[in-house]
């Protein structure tokens, strides 16, 4: 506005002469500058926000009969609720079952999960956990007590009186039986084993009939084997146990909340909400 109203003014000046028209011009440029500028006691009010304000480092300058511009900015902080939009309200519906909780329960206790839900079933299930276990020690046990009756009926070969000897078993044989040294140094279950399977070595055995010693001895190692066998299909059978049991217990709890589910709806939605997308869902329950 001043510059137009400079403007306007040099306009009749000009038929009056290049001079008059500077004179003018200075003096109307003066009373703009004495227009601007403030008040001495306003000027040190602005110098003192300024330099006491850290969000208005920046300032503008002038010449020197203008004074310095200072820029502030202010930092207006809101916290904003949630939106309509973006509220949902959860339904609790009584008598629901988790299913996925009924699945974790059966799979580390068989039967608990089908309890849960309510289904007599599971005390089948935990039956059958409760008879493996029980079967699985009393079988391992036995296995156990064979196998240390096998080992006790060959007893020490390093002792020439023992049912199966390796000085024996070299005079008979004429040949060491370096490999059975060594498995007997490191490993008796193998040297065992070994003995009872391979009839190379029944010459080691003593009595007058060292083949029906030989047998006596492979038949009690070999029950004390089939034992470990059946401990190894008890766990298996413990373990179907347990997935058939989860998997049992996960349709137990869906057939469970099934009637549960018709009275029910799911609905989902979404919109922007002050230029953000948000998404909501919604459990509703008819009665």
């Amino acid at each position: 506005m001043a510059s137009l109203a400079l403007a306007c003014a040099l306009v009749p000046c000009v038929a009056r002469g290049a001079e008059g028209a500077r004179t003018l011009a200075e003096r109307m440029a003066v009373s703009l500058t004495d227009a601007a500028a403030p008040s001495p006691a306003t000027a040190r009010e602005l110098d003192a926000f300024a330099l006491a304000s850290d969000l208005a480092p920046s300032k503008l300058s002038g010449s020197k009969d203008v004074p310095e511009l200072w820029l502030a900015q202010r930092s207006i902080d809101r916290d904003w609720g949630l939106s309509e939009d973006s509220t949902y309200r959860v339904v609790d519906v009584p008598g629901y079952k988790s299913e996925g909780w009924a699945m974790m329960m059966s799979a580390a206790v068989p039967g608990t999960g089908q309890l849960y839900v309510g289904e007599s079933s599971g005390w089948l299930f935990l039956a059958a956990e409760v008879l493996g276990w029980t079967g699985h020690y009393l079988v391992h046990d036995r296995a156990q007590s064979l196998s240390g009756d096998a080992a006790n009926y060959v007893g020490d070969p390093t002792d020439s009186s023992s049912t199966w000897s390796f000085a024996r078993y070299a005079a008979v044989s004429g040949s060491e039986a370096t490999q059975m040294e060594t498995l007997w140094n490191h490993d008796r279950d193998a040297f065992y084993q070994a003995l009872a399977t391979n009839t190379q070595f029944k010459d080691g055995f003593k009595g007058p009939d060292p083949v029906a010693t030989f047998s006596t001895y492979a038949g009690i190692r070999q029950t004390s084997q089939d034992r470990f066998q059946q401990v190894h299909y008890l766990d298996v059978a413990l373990l179907l146990n347990h997935v058939a049991a989860a998997f049992d217990a996960l349709r137990a709890a869906r057939a469970h909340n099934l009637p549960l589910q018709r009275n029910m709806d799911l609905k989902l939605g979404g919109g922007l909400s002050h230029g953000q997308p948000t998404f909501h869902a919604t459990l509703t329950r008819r009665f």
